[in-house]
């Protein structure tokens, strides 16, 4: 009554069904979330999309060279809801922003995320993020 391939289809989408999805990159991982840094510095770009939302900006060290940073946000969702849009951040502006930094010491932040939300300056105004 069945054809071979239609049970091969069959059984291959059962298992595509029956597994459980693998985590997504956007975990908390290679973050260290016990550790808080202040970021003052200069905006270079932002990118408003999804998955989630990007700032780039230009921050000078503890030895006093610029180290060009990324900052993984949330999504363009939950930061609209917050009062954010995509011209909140532009190149140029002056920020400050509390990051949990990268794990392996890479110039990478995550400000934001499920549960958490920490400080951003732009310009000397706070901007919503909790």
């Amino acid at each position: 009554m069945w054809s071979r391939a239609s049970r091969v289809l069959f059984v291959a989408a059962g298992i595509a069904l029956a597994s459980s999805p693998a985590p997504a990159h956007h975990g908390v991982i290679n973050y260290d979330m016990k550790k808080t840094i202040v970021l003052t510095g200069t905006v270079t770009a932002f990118e408003w999309g999804n998955p989630h939302c990007l700032a780039y900006l230009d921050a000078m060290d503890d030895t006093g060279h610029v180290r060009h940073w990324t900052l993984e946000m949330t999504s363009t969702f939950t930061m609209a809801h917050k009062g954010w849009d995509k011209e909140t951040l532009k190149r140029g502006d002056q920020v400050i922003v509390e990051t949990h930094p990268a794990k392996n010491g890479a110039p990478v932040g995550i400000t934001a995320g499920p549960g958490f939300a920490l400080k951003t300056v732009v310009n000397g105004k706070e901007i919503p993020s909790r």
